[in-house]
Parts: C-alpha cells; sequence; structure tokens
C-alpha cells in the first residue's frame, strides 16, 4: 500500500474508535515503503502483572485403592488438572531448598461406575518445590478433606529439579515415588503427565488477503451498528498466485505478560530440500499489557513463480519468549 493508502487508513480507524478511548493508529514502514499498515490497540481488559506464561499439568491413572470413599473402586480411571503463574513468587521457603506456592487451582475427577466424582483444592493446600540434595519433591499438601485432592511426585535420587520455582516441564520417568489421593484415603498411581505452557502473548491468526484498490480494508470496528470489536480484512485466501502481492494481517491479545513485544511474520516454501524465506518482515518494539489486543498487516512482495506449498507464519516475541501462529497456502 502507499502512503496515501496509509492515511486512508488512519483516518478509518480515527473515525471507528473504541467508546473506551483506547488509542488506534496506524504504524510505520518498516524495511521497504510502507511495509507496516497498520496497528491497533484495544483496551486494557483486566489488571497489568509481570507474568510470562501460565502452566496447566494433567496427572492421569487408575485408582490403586478406594479408601473409605463411597462409589469409588479400585481400577477406576481419574483425570487431575492444576493450573499456575509459574514465575509467581513463594508465599514462603523453608532455607533455600523448599518453597511453598498458594496461587493455584487443582481440579480432578474419577470416573466411577456410580457416576463421576469431582474433587479440588484442600482447605489450606498449598504447592510445594524441593530441591534439596537426594531428594526433589513436587507435590500438594496437606490433603485431602471429603473433597480434596492432591497429588505427590517425589525423586530421591534429587535430579529432576535445579530450583524451588515451579516447574515448566515435568517427566513422570525422573520421579520414583508417586500417587494422587482423593478424599479420604482413595489412592491412585501417576501413569501420565501431561504438560501445556500458555504463552503470555498469543497470536490468534495470521492471513493473506488481496490489497483493497478502495483503501476502506484492513480497518478496524468499520461494520457500521455492530455490538463487538470487530477488525475487517479482506477474505482470507489459501492460494496464491504469482506475480502478485498480498497483504498479511496478524491478530494477537496480551494474556498475562508486561513488557515490551514485537510482531513479525514470514512467509516460507521447500524448494529442492531447502526452507526458503520468501518474504518477511517485522514491526518496532512496543509495550505490552494483559488484556491489550493489537493487529498488524503488510503489504508483501511479489508471489514468485514457484507452485507448490507454503507456510505463512505470524510470529510475536515478548520479552524473550515467542509464540507463533501458522496457517498453510498454495503458491499458483
Amino acid at each position: 500500500m502507499n502512503f496515501q493508502d496509509q492515511e486512508k487508513l488512519a483516518k478509518s480507524a480515527a473515525a471507528h474508535k473504541l467508546s473506551t478511548g483506547a488509542a488506534i493508529r496506524p504504524g510505520r514502514s518498516v524495511g521497504r515503503l510502507a511495509r507496516l499498515v497498520l496497528m491497533a490497540l484495544v483496551a486494557t481488559l483486566c489488571a497489568a502483572s509481570a507474568w510470562a506464561q501460565n502452566t496447566q499439568v494433567t496427572f492421569a491413572g487408575n485408582i490403586t485403592s478406594a479408601g473409605s470413599v463411597p462409589g469409588i473402586a479400585v481400577g477406576d480411571k481419574y483425570s487431575m488438572v492444576v493450573y499456575y503463574n509459574p514465575s509467581q513468587a513463594p508465599s514462603s521457603t523453608i532455607g533455600s531448598n523448599e518453597a511453598y506456592y498458594s496461587s493455584y487451582t487443582l481440579n480432578a475427577v474419577v470416573y466411577d461406575s456410580h457416576g463421576n466424582q469431582n474433587f479440588s483444592v484442600a482447605t489450606n493446600e498449598l504447592l510445594f518445590v524441593q530441591d534439596a540434595p537426594g531428594s526433589n519433591e513436587f507435590l500438594s499438601a496437606p490433603c485431602c478433606g471429603s473433597t480434596g485432592a492432591g497429588f505427590v511426585l517425589e525423586d530421591n535420587v534429587g535430579t529432576a529439579f535445579t530450583t524451588i520455582a515451579l516447574p515448566t516441564t515435568l517427566t513422570l520417568a525422573d520421579f520414583n515415588s508417586n500417587y494422587v489421593a482423593f478424599g479420604t484415603n482413595a489412592i491412585g498411581d501417576i501413569t501420565s503427565i501431561k504438560v501445556v505452557n500458555t504463552p503470555g502473548v498469543m497470536p490468534a491468526f495470521i492471513a493473506a488477503g488481496a490489497p483493497d484498490p478502495n483503501g476502506k480494508v484492513p480497518a478496524i470496528n468499520a461494520v457500521t451498528g455492530s455490538g463487538v470489536t470487530n477488525l475487517d480484512i479482506a477474505s482470507p485466501l489459501a492460494s496464491l498466485v504469482h506475480g502478485n502481492s498480498y497483504v498479511y494481517t496478524i491478530s494477537m491479545q496480551d494474556v498475562n505478560f508486561t513488557g515490551t513485544c514485537q510482531a513479525s511474520f514470514t512467509l516460507t516454501q521447500v524448494q529442492y530440500g531447502k526452507n526458503v524465506i520468501l518474504d518477511s518482515g517485522k514491526v518496532s518494539a512496543f509495550a505490552c499489557a494483559p488484556g491489550n489486543w493489537w493487529a498488524w498487516a503488510f503489504s508483501g512482495k511479489t508471489i514468485p513463480n514457484y507452485p507448490g506449498a507454503a507456510t505463512l507464519t505470524g510470529t510475536v516475541t515478548y520479552g524473550s519468549q515467542k509464540a507463533s501462529t501458522f496457517t498453510s497456502v498454495v503458491l499458483q
């Protein structure tokens, strides 16, 4: 897009500014003329924090002892999910090798023959991490009460953890002793652990679309009468024709990160066994805060005459971490 198109975009954005008073402004060219078309900063939706990500740990296994919990039987399956901010400070410590954490959720279900039973964090229960020599532990205690649940992972060799921070990776084979507990003395083994770390800033999508000769899109909140915030772009395309150029739009939202961010895109294709970058671009660093939403659009290069599959990637760098979204396109 040329600078005249940028000016039209800026006027369109200004005319549709959110009622909350959020700043919406055009960007600057990056790398070549009018490369960056649009930046939209939408109102903060939640309180700021310094979190970089959240961690979700899912335990699964079987009941090995029913204890005194009505309806639960040996062999019943269960699933337990623990969710926490791994960068939180301990609520208390014991020396330099033990730490307790209070900000987390724990929910579990036992799939028993009498109807599924649900369990959660017991009263005064805390997460505990220990990295003492010969004794590495990650557990929740005390447990459990009638509807409480907890877990224990213990490594008596003492190599699983190197710090007392909440873990963002867990390998079941690292622990020589492990179990879960439910209610009054029901016990289960742990046969699998799955850890998912949610990025602090998440790209929602990246799309390729035709440039608008009338300069109406991309735009923010350009749909008259709409009751929701909207991003207005050309129809996303899966087939890109050589000799044409396209506009690449990235949308992203800050989940729980405060700091500096940067958005970028790449269009890549495997040619003769090598991954070739056909196009790329990035914006200058900008400030991020939880709840904010951004949309960036880039004017792309001319598509080369090399037919076949390609990958369009949108990436946000936040602090020292990155998160990406991908879409497949085909070059014609």
